[in-house]
């Protein structure tokens, strides 16, 4: 099989969950070999998963990555920061054809189990998108579950953590995120005791920014120092998160020296999140698809004191658009609104000029038609037909910069698109 072959059986699979049983069927016997740490949440598991990858690299252990996402699945799977083997990626999915179908999701998961189990891996990072999989992987000592809240779907905080501790093992180490909403953390916490997992939550507290302007950042969490190249609040949460993982993994066993986790913090590149494309123009790329993070993100161009941008969304889907947009207006969640707003951070000016909507994929006009007049309670908007074509547009009404965001394919089309041109 082809590698154009497997992208092809990944890209004909449903999407949906799968039993537990069915992924462990799928999975090979010496996936035994390999010690899985879990990440789930809403926010943030990308980033996370992949620092953590970075310092267990640094480290030396021979580690896998896998990350979900909209970007072909060899990008995604990943060995010792490398894309992983096309011809080991091949074999993975020639298994996996044989076999009783899996949804996507889950067929991916198996695949990269294989694919580390081949490779030697001691160590492998992978992001839940369900966390109720995680039970099917051998081996997890380690796990996290990352900011919870709201993710386009109706559902409370008390279930979308419910269903993130889905990832929790008996005798593991969970952990959370600082900051956590208190009805997730209060669920989180039940959940651990059920589960006789211990969990563990960074103390924002400890959080320090040494630098927090001008799109550069530096953070010390409990004596580590670094320089980071995520920006934001949000970014430094998921930075200590990482550090107590790997710190978790050293008490159980796995040899996680200081150094590394220095080493591996710094190293990160960011291709995804609040990503500054250029300075002269200003051009930002963020994959952000959800109130916390529209938040997160208006709150770093307000430390960075931009005024005057265009913005372009592309969001995946019409629903949650309203908290969606009202975040990126307001800098703050749906939970803070409800709070007294004196206390909290906020914006002193909204940066955007205005905003240029892309279609809905696959939306009729009817609801573009009304991401439009929700976009519009907001901002000074429009409705264009391509991202092509709201990118011109914005780029042509820019006095400032420009900002592309709503859904990692958003991101990911700019980038190919813009990078050549700048």
């Amino acid at each position: 099989m082809t590698i154009e072959q497997a992208n092809q059986y990944f890209s004909a699979l449903p999407d949906g969950f799968a039993p537990e049983e069915e992924l462990r069927a799928a999975l090979p016997a010496h996936a035994e070999k390999v010690a899985f740490v879990g990440v789930a949440g809403t926010a943030g598991k990308t980033m996370v998963a992949g620092l953590l990858a970075a310092i267990l690299k640094a480290a030396g252990f021979p580690v896998g990555f896998y990350r979900a996402g909209c970007e072909p699945v060899e990008r995604r799977i990943r060995i010792q920061g490398e894309p992983v083997d096309p011809g080991l990626l091949s074999n993975a999915v020639d298994g996996l054809s044989a076999a009783k179908p899996l949804p996507r999701p889950a067929a991916e998961l198996a695949a990269a189990v294989f694919c580390f189990a081949e490779a030697g891996c001691k160590l492998a990072v992978v992001e839940m998108a369900d966390a109720g999989l995680a039970a099917a992987l051998p081996r997890m000592p380690v796990c996290a579950v990352t900011s919870i809240g709201p993710d386009g779907v109706s559902r409370s905080l008390e279930r979308s953590a419910a269903l993130a501790a889905g990832v929790m093992r008996e005798g593991a180490v969970c952990v959370t995120a600082p900051e956590q909403p208190k009805a997730a953390l209060s669920e989180l916490i039940v959940a651990a005791g059920k589960a006789n997992c211990e969990l563990v939550v960074p103390d924002a507290e400890d959080i320090q920014f040494l630098e927090a302007e001008k799109f550069t950042s530096r953070i010390d969490y409990g004596g580590y120092t670094i320089p980071l190249a995520f920006l934001g609040r949000h970014a430094a949460g998921n930075a200590a998160m990482a550090v107590e993982l790997a710190l978790a993994l050293w008490r159980k066993g796995f040899e996680v020296e200081d150094d590394a986790i220095l080493a591996g913090l710094a190293a990160v590149e960011n291709r995804s999140s609040i990503r500054v494309l250029s300075q002269k123009p200003l051009v930002i790329l963020d994959a952000c698809r959800t109130p916390q993070q529209a938040a997160a993100l208006l709150r770093v161009l307000n430390m960075a004191k931009v005024r005057h941008m265009s913005a372009v969304v592309g969001l995946s889907a019409e629903e949650g658009a309203e908290a969606f947009f009202s975040a990126l207006e307001s800098g703050l969640t749906p939970e803070e609104q409800k709070k007294d707003k004196t206390t909290m951070p906020g914006m002193s000016e909204n940066p955007f000029d205005k905003v240029f909507l892309v279609p809905l994929q696959g939306g009729e006009a009817a609801r573009n038609e009304r991401l439009l007049e929700t976009a519009r309670y907001h901002f000074e908007a429009e409705l264009c037909t391509t991202l092509e074509e709201a990118v011109r547009l914005a780029k042509a009404n820019s006095r400032r910069g420009l900002l592309i965001c709503g859904s990692e394919q958003i991101a990911l089309e700019a980038a190919e698109q813009l990078e050549n041109r700048l």
